[in-house]
Order: C-alpha cells, then sequence, then structure tokens
C-alpha cells in the first residue's frame, strides 16, 4: 500500500511539474500533457484521484451536445450549492480528465477539495468504457449517438455495444444512475431494463416533421431489429417513434414543451419535471440546446437537486465555447456555430434558415485535422440544399475548403447566390474572416459555420484582435488541448 502511494504521489508530481513547463515555454495549457504524464507512470491515478470527490462524479458523453450539456450541468449544480469539479476546456479523453482532477490534487496524491465537490467529466465517445470503469460514475449523462468520424470511431452500433459493456461490466454494488435521452432509440435502450434511469425528451407535438432526413442513424429497432416507425422527427433520427414489434419511445421524466424560438436570442419552453414545471429562457438558440438543457435538468434530478434553481441556472446560461458564441466586429455581428458532422450541419442550416428572410452571410469552414476526422465524405450527407436560395454572400474556407465548395455547387447553393452578392474561396481562415466581415452591412450578422479545428483557428484570431476572451480562461487553463493548425 504505501509503494503504491508513494507511486501514485511521485506521478502526480511529475504532471504537475509537465503542466507547469507546458505552460510556461507556452507549448500548451495544461489540459492534457500532465495527464498524459501521470497515466503513463501510474495507470492507477485516475481512479485514486476521482474516487476521492465527496459528490462523486456525473459523466457526460454523446456525439454533440456534450460541451455544452457538461456546461449546464456545471451552471445548475453551482447554483444548487454544489462545488462543481469540470474539465470546461473540453479535454475529454481520460487524459484530460486526470489532468483537470491534478490541479486539485496535491504531491502526495490527495485531493484538495471542499466537502460538496463533485465531478462533472464530459467524455469522449471512446474514452466512456475507461473513465466509467475508474471513475466509477455516479450518474451517465448520455445526450444522443450519431456518426461522426467514422474513421476513429466506427458506426453508431459498435459505439452503442461499448457503452453497454461498459455499464454492465460495473460491480453489481454500483448504483449507477442513467440519464437518457428518449427521443433517441440507440440511446434510449441503453439501460437494457436494469439500470435506475431518468429520461428527457421534447413533448411538444408542433415541434417536428413526419419523417427523418437521409442522414438517420436509427433505421432499425435496436432492440428487436424491426423497422423504425417515426409519429414525429425533432432532428436526425430524434423523435417519437414505435417499432413494428411494438417497441415504442418511452415516456420521458423531463420534458419540453410550448416551444417558441427567438431567432439567435434563444429558445423559451415550459419545463416539466417530476418536481413540478417552470416557463424558462434558454439564451442560446436552437432546438438540440433544449435538448441540452433537458439533459442537464435530468442529471440534477437524478441529484436530488431542487427545480428553482435549476430553473433560474437555465436564465442566465451564456453557451460554452463555439457553441452559438456571439462576438461584434467592426459594427458586425458575428455568430459561430460548431458543426462537425451531418446532423449538427443540418441543425445549423435549419437555425440560419429559421431566422427568416433571405440575403444571409454565410462563412462555412471545413478541416480535417485528426481531432475533426480525416474522413470529409459526410458533407455529402449534410443538407446544404436549404440554403438555396437563401444567401447572398457565401465565404468557403478551411483546409478542405476546395471539397466544401464542389459540394455547395451540387447542392445550388453557389449558383442561387445573386448577381449582386458574393462567393469567396479562401483557404486561410484570417484572410476568409476578413472578406466575410466586410461584405456585411453595418449591423449586420455573419453566421460561421465551422468544424473543430476550424473553430479553435477562428477563435484563437479573434481572441489576438480583442473581439474574445480565450475561453480556456473560464476553465483555469491557458490554453486549448487541441492546437489550430
Amino acid at each position: 500500500m504505501r509503494s503504491r502511494r508513494l507511486r501514485t504521489g511521485f506521478a502526480v508530481a511529475m504532471g504537475q511539474i509537465a503542466g507547469w513547463v507546458s505552460r510556461a515555454v507556452g507549448r500548451g495549457g495544461g489540459t492534457a500533457l500532465p495527464g498524459l504524464v501521470v497515466d503513463y507512470l501510474d495507470p492507477s491515478a485516475l481512479a485514486h484521484l476521482a474516487r476521492q470527490l465527496p459528490g462523486g462524479v456525473v459523466m457526460v458523453t454523446g456525439t454533440n451536445g456534450k460541451t455544452t450539456t457538461s456546461h449546464l450541468i456545471r451552471a445548475m449544480l453551482e447554483a444548487a450549492g454544489w462545488a462543481p469539479i469540470h474539465n470546461a476546456s473540453g479535454s475529454n479523453l481520460s487524459r484530460g480528465v486526470l489532468a483537470t482532477l491534478l490541479r486539485h490534487a496535491s504531491f502526495t496524491g490527495a485531493l484538495r477539495v471542499p466537502e460538496n465537490a463533485i465531478g462533472v467529466f464530459e467524455t469522449d465517445e471512446a474514452a466512456v468504457p475507461r473513465v466509467l470503469r475508474d471513475t466509477r460514475a455516479r450518474v451517465l449523462v448520455v445526450t444522443n449517438l450519431f456518426r461522426d468520424q467514422l474513421d476513429r470511431y466506427g458506426e453508431v452500433n459498435a459505439i452503442a455495444q461499448q457503452w453497454r459493456d461498459a455499464i454492465s461490466a460495473l460491480p453489481g454494488s454500483h448504483d449507477l444512475r442513467l440519464v437518457l435521452n428518449a427521443d433517441d432509440p440507440t440511446v434510449s435502450a441503453l439501460d437494457g431494463g436494469s439500470a435506475t434511469t431518468i429520461r428527457f425528451g421534447i413533448g411538444d407535438p408542433d415541434v417536428g416533421r413526419d419523417a427523418p432526413d437521409h442522414a438517420s442513424d436509427a433505421n432499425f429497432c435496436p432492440v428487436c431489429g424491426g423497422r423504425m416507425r417515426y409519429i414525429r422527427v425533432t432532428y436526425g433520427h430524434l423523435g417519437d417513434f414505435v417499432c413494428d414489434n411494438g417497441h415504442a419511445r418511452p415516456t420521458p421524466a423531463i420534458v419540453a414543451t410550448d416551444i417558441q424560438a427567438d431567432g439567435w436570442e434563444g429558445t423559451a419552453f415550459t419545463l416539466k419535471t417530476p418536481r413540478g414545471e417552470r416557463r424558462v429562457s434558454l439564451p442560446v438558440p436552437g432546438l438540440y440546446n433544449v435538448y441540452n438543457a433537458l439533459a442537464g435538468v435530468a442529471s440534477s434530478e437524478a441529484l436530488g437537486c431542487d427545480l428553482e434553481p435549476i430553473a433560474s441556472a437555465i436564465g442566465t446560461f451564456r453557451g460554452a465555447f463555439g457553441r452559438f458564441e456571439r462576438f461584434t466586429i467592426d459594427g458586425r455581428r458575428l455568430v459561430m456555430v460548431l458543426a462537425k458532422n451531418p446532423v449538427g450541419m443540418n441543425e445549423a442550416l435549419r437555425t440560419v434558415v429559421g431566422r427568416g428572410g433571405s440575403g444571409h452571410h454565410v462563412l462555412v469552414a471545413l478541416n480535417d485535422f485528426d481531432a475533426d476526422g480525416r474522413d470529409v465524405s459526410w458533407i455529402w450527407d449534410a443538407d446544404f440544399e436549404i440554403l438555396v436560395g437563401q444567401v447572398s454572400c457565401l465565404t468557403i474556407s478551411g483546409h478542405r475548403a476546395d471539397d466544401l465548395a464542389v459540394r455547395l455547387k451540387y447542392a445550388g447553393v453557389i449558383g442561387s447566390i445573386p448577381s449582386s452578392g458574393t462567393v469567396t474561396v479562401l483557404g486561410g481562415l484570417a484572410d476568409a474572416l476578413d472578406g466575410a466581415v466586410s461584405g456585411a452591412p453595418v449591423g449586420g450578422t455573419v453566421v460561421a459555420m465551422v468544424t473543430y479545428t476550424a473553430m479553435l483557428e477562428l477563435r484563437s484570431l479573434l481572441v489576438r484582435r480583442g473581439h474574445a476572451r480565450a475561453y480556456w480562461d473560464d476553465a483555469g487553463v491557458n490554453s486549448p488541448e487541441v492546437t489550430a493548425r
């Protein structure tokens, strides 16, 4: 036992020194390297540190929304009197979780946290088995499961099976509470009927359409393999469903009804929970952010939090970095939207068009670095046709700008730009940003729909130019895990 404590203490000390050196020489912000060092020296350190948290751990995973959801949960728990320890920088592999814990650890491997401390850890889909096993999370939140980075993750069914295996591998004495999206057939079936589960979903019959789009990843029932039929679709393959053999969407405990969108300003809805209901206004737009808020409320319900502070936290939430962030540049507004897979891009496109009118100024950037996924064929599954006749000034950028331009040409978007408008292809994001902003009228809005590393690069540009604050400042670190190229 003494030798193990010494090994953990040595690993923690080396990790903290690595983080200090990384920050001192400007080569990183301590969001990943310290965790890598500690994990190499002592693979048991994550379990040792995480299991010292007095309130346990809330894990948040899923294809889309895990960053926003984890930020919402952090805000809600703070409002409810907890002290969250949160990997707010978005470093969500096991090394990122470790690096977050290291900032609160002594050289001996003891956590120095208040009695009301609780871990809120966004977790990469592929890292779930390791992080769940080591942290023995108290709550596991799953936002959704869509096709994303096929070269890295594989198909959605493979990821779902990994999650099921990880849940079933927990000791029988472990009281795991699952927070699942009732509107996602694959996610909703993860509990197998054995774990304590709280589900969330959209309950407004006026929100949705008749059939999923062609990018749907849930055409067959995850329980029996029967053909899935949809009564109503909210987005992607999410909605109200039933299969040919009668397996239907379960009734969620946390529900949003009477949903009213207010452009870029956000979305109002009636929140219904077992503890009562409240009319709330979420200051970030998009139906998927309503889902994120519901996931946060369901997580708070799993922890027994009162409704009043949770509803209040929704109304004051300011969003996560790169997710409908708004900036002012030379009298124009820039709205930044992360869109990294077909479903995410489709919802970003619908949100733009849903503002009404036409003549939108749009910047779209596509990268294919490791953090984005090398395979960009997904752009052919995104419904860029939505933008036909809607855009007056289009700027295309990123490492794969030419591929994106071809896709937008075949979608008919480029051909629909009026003669008074512009179409510009600029691989460099700095020039693309300048061109897109200068092409918009004073008082106008430019919407930037960007993949992950393009988002980091664009934010870095804005920070250097004084238009934004570095998002990692809020996380207590100095730079993002992934360096934009």
